[in-house]
């Protein structure tokens, strides 16, 4: 586990020539671009479609909640669900801890709803993050043993609080109208989820009304001479969640089997690739196994039971099902399971593919079912990425004597090729400090280092992109030849830090390099640098706008939604296509016709892929629909 604190994880590096510093910089987000892609919202705070917010949170009944109240945020969902909680401030999602119980974690941080730093954040502690209860029918005797319980993780893969930083717990008294305090947890360098059990005792929480709130206290970790360093810190995950009656203090076991850590994909080394690349290095390329990731949180021993399924998305069709073997899982226990894989993937597509890969654990009939399926997306489609395609950091070269530094990272043609443009998520910086010209570069290798130069093209201004996760794509006038392994990267104009996204669930395994005077280094970074080559795909549709999956041909609105939702073309989309609605079990549960207007109303709540289509079944868009109960 990587644990960080972005102030002081800086690697100074001696410049022996000029004897000025630089340094490689890791950092906070200042913004959460999968929070801003589910609502919508513009540079200037105003979301494109307000009412997808404000109905999310209108969604939450006025009735009190009844008890037992109990989540583990499994749910697949950007949001806490409007059905136990009355804000949407913290993140749910399963990439910012590796030590959770479960799959979903709730992570408390500088960001708020929209995915974008507090306007009360500064190097100052601040209260950030809040996750606040509906109103809880808690009407009972004392005598009923009602007890509090969850467990919290500070850091996680990302800032470690510091000292001064906290994350408590209120509780509130509904006749006298006022919070109390009864809980607090400062920030320490202690790895892992801690458990906490509170009993409610006292009378003026034991009524009709009362609520609990989680507030998260955090500074920005930046440096206020270089504003482009700031970012979100001090970060908290919280899971299992439950208030009851009948408990007592050793109520603390979790009895259940459940998923945990994200599946990945079955393509060695990447997480996509492009589609004709894949098939003629196929039997190379393709992983031999799946690995499954499950905990046994229960005392007592469980048997388990694997299941895999993939679906080829194109189509419809289920291209592989199959029994992943039964074992005893011992008790209190991480189980990382290879699950042996005959098959590689195969479809009619000619350009592009898209599979959904779900697995799922069978188990004893009175276990919890919520989080026992996990699903991954492989995607086939004009680019190479390495990252995950979410960001928990920034990356960059700083200080005096970075003009014209360069940074690196290496990829594979397995067919000759050429690279049209590099897509790079720059992250958003504190004040808009991280707009700086740069230029893009192609290098060929030279023994495991980039080498000669093959092309470079300006690269214009970084900046943060419109779809999720901010990717954009910068082209060269003319594509790079590129064959076997190659490298591309930039080269700053400035001595001045370009925040770049870091994912640091994914190690960079040698893959990355930096230059300063000359030199070329092996990057330190605690994780993969968030770059990818855009490929021409000679002599096929890669190299046209339709021939993969472009988020930008559609957009969808309000999103989340409770109902209706309006699918609007742009410009170079095609005016007659077709939209599978499909579960997070790769179900597809509606199709859609071109018509644009759709009723969801009738669907579970959830989180819903949205995979626009031409006619003849080429995929176009995907997107993310967050459906309200």
């Amino acid at each position: 586990m990587m644990r960080h604190r972005w102030l002081i994880y800086l690697l100074p590096l001696l410049l022996t020539s000029t004897g000025a510093s630089a340094q490689e910089v890791f950092t906070g987000l200042t913004r959460n671009r999968q929070l801003e892609g589910a609502t919508g919202m513009t540079r200037n705070r105003q979301p494109d479609d307000v009412k997808g917010l404000t109905r999310l949170k209108a969604a939450a009944a006025e009735e009190p909640v009844a008890l037992p109240f109990f989540d583990d945020f499994s749910r697949d969902s950007l949001y806490p669900s409007v059905d136990l909680w009355s804000d949407l401030q913290v993140f749910v999602n399963n990439t910012f801890s590796v030590s959770q119980p479960s799959m979903g974690v709730a992570t408390f941080d500088c960001l708020d709803e929209y995915g974008l730093l507090y306007d009360q954040a500064s190097n100052l502690v601040f209260a950030a993050d809040r996750l606040t209860s509906r109103t809880i029918d808690l009407a009972y005797p004392a005598a009923d043993s009602i007890w509090l319980s969850f467990l919290y993780e500070a850091g996680g893969v990302a800032d470690m609080p510091e000292s001064d930083d906290s994350l408590t717990l209120s509780f509130w008294a509904p006749e006298e109208e006022r919070w109390y305090s009864v809980w607090q947890a400062a920030g320490d360098q202690v790895s892992g989820f801690r458990q906490v059990m509170i009993p409610v005792t006292d009378s003026r929480f034991l009524k009709n009304g009362f609520r609990f709130m989680f507030t998260g206290y955090a500074s920005l970790a930046g440096v206020l001479t270089e504003p482009s360093r700031s970012g979100t810190a001090d970060q908290w995950n919280l899971d299992h969640v439950r208030l009851d009656r009948n408990r007592s203090r050793n109520d603390t076991v979790i009895h259940e089997v459940a998923m945990t850590l994200p599946l990945r994909s079955l393509v060695k080394e990447y997480e996509a690739m492009p589609w004709k690349h894949f098939r003629q290095a196929f039997l190379s390329l393709m992983s031999p196994a799946i690995n499954i990731r499950y905990r046994n949180n229960d005392t007592i021993v469980r048997n388990v039971t694997r299941h895999v399924t993939i679906k080829d998305l194109s189509t419809g069709a289920v291209v592989r099902d199959f029994d992943a073997g039964v074992a005893n899982a011992s008790p209190l226990s991480d189980i990382l399971y290879d699950a042996p894989l005959l098959y590689t993937y195969n479809s009619a597509a000619t350009d592009s593919a898209l599979f959904l890969v779900t697995a799922s654990l069978v188990t004893d009939d009175f276990d919890r079912k919520q989080n026992d399926t996990i699903s991954y997306l492989q995607r086939f489609s004009d680019y190479f990425a390495i990252d995950d395609g979410t960001a928990e950091a920034g990356y960059g070269v700083d200080g005096q004597g970075t003009n014209n530094a360069r940074v690196a990272m290496r990829f594979r043609s397995f067919i000759p090729d050429s690279v049209r443009g590099i897509s790079i998520c720059f992250n958003d910086a504190y004040d808009n400090a991280n707009q700086r010209a740069f230029d893009i570069m192609v290098w060929a290798d030279d023994n495991g280092q980039p080498g000669a130069l093959l092309g470079t093209a300006d690269g214009s201004v970084a900046s943060p992109g419109a779809e999720i996760n901010g990717f954009v794509t910068y082209l060269f006038d003319r594509p790079v030849q590129v064959t076997d392994y190659f490298w591309v990267g930039w080269s700053q104009l400035s001595d001045k830090f370009l925040n770049a996204g870091l994912d640091l669930n994914t190690p960079n395994d040698g893959r990355h390099y930096f230059m300063l005077s000359g030199v070329w280094q092996a990057s330190q970074a605690p994780g993969t640098l968030m770059m990818r080559p855009v490929m021409k795909g000679e002599g096929s549709a890669t190299s046209s706008d339709h021939g993969t999956l472009i988020n930008d041909l559609f957009s969808l609105y309000p999103n989340p939604t409770s109902g209706e939702v309006t699918l609007l073309p742009s410009d170079r989309a095609p005016e007659d296509f077709v939209a599978d609605v499909i579960s997070s079990s790769g179900a597809r549960v509606l199709t859609l016709d071109s018509s644009g207007r759709y009723d969801l109303s009738r669907l579970a709540a959830g989180t819903y892929l949205l995979l626009v289509k031409s006619r003849e079944g080429l995929p176009l868009s995907l997107l993310r629909i967050i459906k309200l109960r």
